[in-house]
């Protein structure tokens, strides 16, 4: 019994980890909400920011939403970010 356990545990260890890091994540801009306070910029090179301090992506000042690969900055500057003006969903 705890032989077949542990290769149960290790199958759905390596199933998960192989589909974590081969998924998206969706990053969108909420405008509104960003006070121009210029942390997601210290954490990730994807953000810039308008004349007016506002977010935006680096490469591409119209868009409101892009997928990317996961990256330990990105999801950081999510998370950090005070009115939540980035929103990121790894479900994509």
């Amino acid at each position: 019994m705890p032989r077949f356990f542990f290769h149960t545990l290790l199958l759905v260890f390596f199933y998960f980890s192989y589909y974590n890091i081969n998924m998206n994540m969706k990053i969108t801009l909420i405008p509104e909400r960003c006070i121009a306070c210029g942390l997601c910029q210290t954490y990730s090179d994807l953000f810039d920011y308008h004349d007016n301090g506002i977010v935006r992506f680096y490469d591409d000042p119209d868009q409101l939403e892009k997928e990317i690969s996961p990256s330990q900055d990105v999801v950081e500057a999510v998370r950090n970010c005070p009115t939540r003006a980035l929103i990121g969903n790894q479900e994509v």
